[in-house]
C-alpha cells in the first residue's frame, strides 16, 4: 500500500511557510488531493482482490459438491461389491477432499478477514483526510498558532474526524456532525466561545480576540504538555487558574 503523504509534518510545513493563507489553502488541498488518490486505488484493489477470492471459495464449493457425487457412486459400488480395492480407494479421495477443503476454507476466512480489516482502514483514512481538508478550509481565515491546530481539529471534530459523517443535504454530500453543523459552522461557533477565542491572536483574525490563556493576550494558547512545547511552569498556572483547558490539553497531548 501506498504510505501516505498528508502528514501532521507536511501540513505544519506548508503553515508555517511565508505565503499567503489562499496560496498555503491551496498547496494544502493539492496535497490532500494527491493522497486520497492514492487511498481511492488501494482501497479499490483491495475490493477487487476480496472479489476474487471469494470466487476461488466458489469454485472449491462445486468442485466439493462434484466429490460428494463422485462419492456417492463409490458407495454404491462399494455395496455392491465390496472388494477391499474399492473401499481404500473411497476412503483416500474422501479423506484428501476433506483435508483440502477445510484447508482453503480456513485460508480464505483469514484473508477475507485481512482484507475487511484493510479496506476500513483505508476507508477510516479517507474520512480522516477528507475532515482534515474540511478543517483547513474552515479555519483558512482564522490566525491560529499551528501548534494549536492538533487540539483544535481533536476538540472540533474528534480523532480522525469521529463526530463528522457524510450526509446528502440536496446539494452534494457534505461533513455534517450530530448537531447538524458543517466544519465551518463548528468552527466559527467554537471559536466564538470565551474558550476557543484563547485560540485566536488578534480580533481581526477570525472574529475574537485571543489571549493565552492567562488573559495577558500575548498569543494563543501552546500546549505546555506537548513535547515540542513543554513548559512545566505553564502547565502549574492552567492547573491552578484554568483546570478544565489543562485537562483537556493533557489529553491532547497523551500525557
Amino acid at each position: 500500500m501506498k504510505d501516505p503523504i498528508f502528514t501532521k509534518e507536511a501540513v505544519e510545513k506548508i503553515l508555517a511557510g511565508q505565503e499567503e493563507v489562499g496560496q498555503k489553502v491551496d498547496a494544502l488541498f493539492s496535497l490532500y488531493n494527491e493522497d486520497l488518490n492514492g487511498l481511492k486505488l488501494n482501497r479499490d484493489d483491495l475490493k477487487k482482490e476480496k472479489e476474487t477470492l471469494e470466487l476461488k471459495v466458489a469454485d472449491l464449493t462445486a468442485a466439493n459438491a462434484k466429490g460428494a457425487e463422485d462419492f456417492a457412486q463409490l458407495q454404491k459400488q462399494l455395496e455392491a461389491n465390496s472388494p477391499d480395492e474399492i473401499k481404500k480407494a473411497y476412503e483416500q479421495k474422501q479423506s484428501e477432499l476433506e483435508s483440502s477443503y477445510k484447508g482453503v476454507l480456513a485460508e480464505k476466512d483469514t484473508s477475507i478477514k485481512t482484507l475487511t480489516e484493510q479496506l476500513a482502514t483505508a476507508q477510516k483514512n479517507e474520512h480522516s483526510l477528507k475532515c482534515v481538508q474540511d478543517f483547513n478550509k474552515a479555519t483558512a481565515g482564522f490566525d491560529i498558532e499551528p501548534s494549536s491546530r492538533d487540539f483544535l481539529f481533536n476538540a472540533i471534530y474528534g480523532p480522525d474526524g469521529g463526530n463528522f459523517s457524510e450526509r446528502d443535504l440536496g446539494n452534494g454530500l457534505q461533513l455534517i456532525n450530530k448537531d447538524g453543523q458543517t466544519g465551518e459552522g463548528a468552527v466559527r461557533a467554537f471559536l466564538n466561545t470565551d474558550f476557543g477565542k484563547k485560540f485566536l491572536k488578534n480580533l481581526s483574525s477570525g472574529g475574537g480576540a485571543g489571549t493565552n490563556g492567562n488573559g495577558n493576550g500575548k498569543g494563543p494558547v501552546v500546549n505546555p504538555w506537548k513535547k515540542e512545547t513543554l513548559n512545566l511552569t505553564e502547565q502549574a498556572r492552567l492547573l491552578r487558574d484554568d483546570p478544565e483547558l489543562a485537562k483537556q490539553m493533557k489529553a491532547a497531548a497523551g500525557a
